[in-house]
């Protein structure tokens, strides 16, 4: 790969015995009996180090991108193993086709307290379980802390650190912690700690998304050494789910650990079933598990997760035998892998909505432009022209042909299996003469310009995604650019750094999980006035604002009859969706896959685990 991003190319593909000697501008010097590669290119280069132990070779021959990488086997020494994986016209045939004659290596398969391999598709962005609250952080997170209550695949939460709790009255829950948990560096778990914790994760200094919205005005009130109250100023019927999404740290670990003191591993201590042993965020996390955990035992006694963004290189990882376990499944390779003998797949229910969002607060926006590139005012404010850009999205076509099937049209922000989805909504139809003529009215009759921001490696196929959608709005006179980058870079960039202190884009595809299986935090965090020192609207970057939403959210968040608050909830939903606050796009639906012997039922959550992996 060069300097900016694209691939060398080269004019033909040898033969197997030729690969070594006739790949210009690429000549790899071999050395068979040292086994050692000298890249030699005549361009820039980029070269990717996986491992210690790994280095991956993309290059691209006609349409087809071909991903190479060299395993240096630890089992013999000076083993050297290649896999390649393809993406393109070959798709995972031909990757499955090749791979058994390359050799599969000697990569022992994954047996009861052995080690565990799982390949992601997204790298963690920290080990900190405070700084930035997205399901990769949360799921390494939940191998390593534990919570007061757990979440469960379901998305229903179940006994924790607390093995019980109950309502006092409405504004008062007790709870009890179990007895003799210890932390990993033998220090026994205190209430003082979860109130510490409680305290810490609204004030984690430069925080992407801290925990503010679920803890604000939560206190705690310890009754005895294993007992605490948590009061709360207004009725929350879902306290404990609330509190399911914190991890708890340990106080005298971490009493001054910043975030880099847990992501280099001094402060990552917690009572979890794992404990952390290495951490290359970019690389390779190794995790050992915690023989004094006071819960059931995992299955492996080692858990090694390697961040492999490459859809194509995840699957041919799987199928060398390299990893056990691999995520997000490329919609393309879906029915391949079905048909493998030796690999199973499993399905989650979705919980997130891939979804646009628009800048509705500023005046002037930094990316809305006119069809010659000068300043306009900032038009997506104008319901009409949100409404337009809804109906010129075609769902269905988004799900059935980028997809692959593997994601569900969206006509709100939660799906339907959450609590408080509205029944009261119907997917929006395409209707682009109905869209022209919104824009018109707007006294948009020949559209504008816009630029469309988004990850390029957060979502199954993202910038595909993004793509699509700008050339559905080209149909109604939208001229769309579309500039995709890592979810690092992009995060950062959409939640600060623009004008008057927001997000620097002004329209971009993001996604947003429900965090537990009622809809009133995902109302609150995606659209809700945003409002940092209450917690509310931590996800509305481009800052909608309805009161009336605001409202209809707060009062189901207080109200503890369960049908009340279902109806609630349906009925802010259905306002913000006519208001056109977001347009939702998809659910998607997460496919993992796995070695066969191994057991894994996905989770809706669409967190990896490797508690959940058994044998």
């Amino acid at each position: 790969m060069d300097g900016t991003g694209s691939f060398p190319s080269i004019s033909a593909v040898p033969s197997i015995s030729q690969r070594f000697a006739q790949w210009p501008p690429i000549v790899p010097a071999w050395r068979p009996r040292r086994y050692s590669f000298l890249w030699q290119h005549k361009e820039k280069h980029k070269k990717t180090l996986a491992s210690k132990r790994t280095m991956d070779l993309a290059f691209r021959h006609k349409d087809t991108c071909i991903h190479m990488i060299f395993h240096v086997c630890p089992v013999r020494t000076g083993e050297v193993r290649m896999t390649i994986a393809r993406r393109g016209f070959l798709g995972m045939a031909g990757a499955a086709a090749t791979l058994p004659w390359w050799g599969m290596g000697r990569v022992l398969a994954a047996e009861p307290g052995g080690t565990l391999t799982i390949g992601l598709s997204t790298e963690p962005t920290a080990i900190d379980p405070h700084w930035h609250l997205v399901s990769q952080n949360n799921a390494l997170a939940q191998h390593i802390f534990d919570r007061v209550a757990h979440g469960k695949p379901d998305m229903t939460v179940g006994p924790g650190l607390a093995e019980r709790w109950k309502a006092l009255d409405e504004l008062t829950w007790e709870f009890t912690l179990r007895d003799g948990v210890r932390f990993h560096n033998g220090d026994p778990l205190t209430i003082e700690d979860i109130a510490f914790t409680l305290e810490r994760a609204q004030n984690v200094p430069g925080a992407i998304f801290n925990m503010r919205s679920y803890l604000q005005d939560k206190v705690l009130e310890k009754v005895s050494d294993r007992v605490f109250l948590i009061r709360t100023p207004m009725p929350n019927p879902v306290v404990a789910d609330e509190l399911s999404t914190c991890a708890i740290v340990s106080k005298a670990a971490a009493g001054t650990a910043t975030t880099d003191d847990y992501n280099s591993g001094k402060a990552a201590i917690g009572t979890g079933p794992y404990k952390l042993v290495e951490a290359d965020l970019t690389s390779r996390i190794v995790l050992a598990r915690n023989e004094d955990y006071w819960g059931e035992k995992p299955s492996f006694t080692q858990v090694v997760i390697r961040p492999i963004p490459v859809g194509g290189s995840r699957i041919a990882a799987l199928r060398a035998r390299d990893v056990d376990l691999i995520d997000k499944v490329p919609p393309a390779d879906v029915k391949g892998l079905e048909a493998l003998s030796d690999v199973a797949l499993a399905r989650g229910t979705p919980n997130r909505c891939i979804f646009l969002t628009m800048d509705q607060s500023r005046a002037v926006s930094p990316f809305v432009r006119g069809k010659d590139g000068g300043e306009i005012p900032n038009v997506l404010r104008d319901h009409r022209v949100r409404e337009a850009m809804n109906l010129a999205i075609d769902r269905k076509a988004i799900c059935d042909r980028i997809l692959g099937g593997n994601g569900i049209p969206a006509r709100q922000l939660v799906p339907d299996t959450i609590f408080g989805a509205s029944p009261d909504l119907a997917l929006p139809a395409v209707d682009l003469d109905r869209a022209r003529a919104l824009l018109a009215e707007a006294g948009l009759p020949d559209g504008f310009s816009l630029t469309l921001h988004g990850p390029n490696d957060r979502f199954i196929r993202d910038s595909e995604v993004t793509q699509a959608v700008a050339q559905m709005l080209s149909r109604i006179g939208i001229a769309v650019q579309v500039d995709t980058m890592p979810a690092s870079v992009f995060y950062q960039r959409a939640t600060s750094g623009g004008p008057e202190g927001g997000s620097t884009y002004s329209f971009f595809l993001v996604g947003y999980g429900a965090s537990m299986g009622d809809s009133g935090p995902s109302l609150r965090n995606v659209l809700m006035t945003q409002d940092k020192e209450k917690g509310h609207g931590a996800n509305n970057r481009l800052r909608y604002s309805n009161p009336e939403v605001d409202a209809l959210v707060l009062e189901g968040q207080s109200t503890m009859d369960d049908a009340k608050r279902a109806a609630l909830y349906g009925r802010a939903s259905k306002m913000a969706m006519d208001d056109v606050a977001i347009i939702p796009l998809y659910h998607p639906v997460d496919v993992w896959a796995f070695k066969s012997g191994l057991t894994y039922a996905g989770r809706n959550d669409e967190r990896t685990l490797a508690m959940d992996v058994g044998i």
